[in-house]
């Protein structure tokens, strides 16, 4: 609920759904502010961070994983994987992701339970805000302030710490010997999150973030949500042996409501589903002598019919659902299967066109092509380079160490790509063209890479 300045001022409440939202925002933030510290034993010459983006390198670091810049396509895909995870979520359960997990609900959680701690409950904040400026209110804000501000910091810290080692971010910042560009995140970082945890909150959920608006879009009759039992409550009153409903109109449900809702007006755009209102109605259900779940999490055709929570499953689980649930299944391992076997080698082979062949002085024809070889790993590579459904030939390797034979040998340095000019001869002359394939046997592991291409005869 607001007070007269329009600032919602949410209530402290306990329970299960308030315990469940304590452990989730703990474990978030112990992941994001420590993620950064774990370390992982790589090649020499590569960062020992386990989670790590390096822009000048333009790479990316996942514990035993690397992303390369032209690679990217694998963070499009773990997108667009995410956004149809959160929407089949949406119409299983609601708004679920911004109640708990959503990054501006936990930071902003944690800055309402510092506020709290300096300010008091609900009913104290509100008087200290209307109160004249004193010597307390100096001081509880002074403190509020100056924690939130910290703690933005360290959320600032830990983003940047993703992008730059974090022990020698932390070395930097102690002696304040920073680059011109980690100076503007961190400060930047620091008070985007102290002005929107701190003072917009619900107003970022309300107004800047487009989730709100589209969720109606997603959920169905089926979907479980926050919901007020208006067939049990109504109608409501003060007046216990006045009324037929269980609803006492104590406004408990909106006084805790982290976006100042009133549940009880139905499905709105405002609700978050954190279920806080759940936990706030409960007490008060168990102080009068009724039964809980007044307020509960269950779907409009569960309400409306009475259905049990095994039949509900039961239509949360039909054909449709099952079916995105399979189609997500099914891209999401293919996905992590080929990023778990992506190659260390990227092999690029091209035909020059200008001329397509060239006749040599003895009647062989000869094709140029350019190979371009990326060695993704932090070790040197060497490699048998030879063809393969073309014969006869003789190829010839334009580099430092030529060759002029059916299998050459090359050397690649690690973490580099290089380049090299390739001249194939081959006596066949009764084609117009044919299908070959250009081999790379890695001569440490015998792993076989291979690339295709076309030979022109005339």
């Amino acid at each position: 609920m607001t007070s007269g300045t329009g600032k919602v001022y949410p209530q402290s409440v306990s329970g299960k759904y308030r315990s469940i939202k304590n452990s989730v925002n703990y474990a978030l933030l112990f992941v994001y502010f420590f993620g950064s510290w774990i370390r992982w034993n790589r090649e020499q010459g590569l960062p020992n961070q386990a989670i790590m983006i390096d822009l000048p390198a333009r790479k990316g670091y996942f514990f035993g994983l690397q992303i390369w810049s032209d690679e990217i396509y694998y963070i499009t895909i773990i997108l667009i994987l995410s956004a149809l995870a959160l929407f089949i979520f949406t119409t299983l359960y609601g708004r679920l992701w911004c109640g708990y997990t959503c990054p501006q609900t936990v930071f902003t959680d944690f800055f309402i339970k510092i506020e709290t701690f300096f300010q008091g409950d609900r009913n104290n904040r509100i008087r200290l805000d209307e109160s004249y400026l004193s010597k307390e209110k100096f001081i509880k804000k002074s403190l509020t302030y100056l924690t939130w501000l910290l703690l933005a910091f360290i959320f600032a810290f830990s983003w940047v710490a993703y992008f730059q080692d974090v022990f020698d971010l932390t070395i930097n910042v102690i002696n304040l010997d920073l680059t011109f560009s980690t100076k503007i995140w961190l400060i930047s970082l620091t008070f985007a999150t102290f002005i929107f945890a701190g003072f917009l909150r619900e107003k970022v959920c309300i107004y800047m973030c487009p989730y709100g608006r589209f969720q109606s879009a997603m959920i169905e009759n089926n979907t479980k949500l926050v919901t007020y039992n208006h067939y049990r409550g109504e109608p409501r009153g003060k007046q216990l042996e006045q009324k037929t409903g269980d609803c006492i109109d104590c406004f408990r449900c909106v006084l805790v409501c982290p976006t100042g809702i009133d549940i009880r007006d139905g499905l709105q755009m405002e609700c978050i589903g954190c279920g806080l209102c759940v936990d706030a109605c409960n007490q008060v259900m168990e102080k009068i002598g009724k039964e809980k779940n007044l307020i509960l999490y269950t779907s409009f055709n569960a309400l409306k019919n009475g259905l049990t929570d095994e039949k509900l499953i039961k239509k949360i689980f039909k054909v449709k659902n099952l079916l995105y649930g399979a189609i997500f299944v099914i891209f999401t391992t293919f996905a992590i299967n080929n990023l778990m076997n992506k190659s260390d080698i990227n092999l690029v082979l091209i035909k020059e066109r200008a001329p397509l062949f060239t006749i040599t002085p003895n009647g062989q024809i000869r094709n140029s092509y350019t190979l371009k070889i990326q060695n993704k790993s932090a070790r040197p590579r060497k490699f048998i380079i030879y063809a393969e459904s073309l014969e006869p030939y003789e190829i010839k390797i334009q580099s430092n160490d030529e060759c002029f034979e059916k299998k050459c040998f090359i050397n690649l340095d690690p973490e580099l790509e290089d380049e090299f000019k390739i001249f194939i001869w081959s006596n066949n002359n009764l084609l117009h063209e044919k299908i070959f394939y250009l081999i790379l046997k890695d001569i440490e592991n015998d792993k076989i890479y291979k690339e295709k291409n076309m030979f022109i005869f005339n």
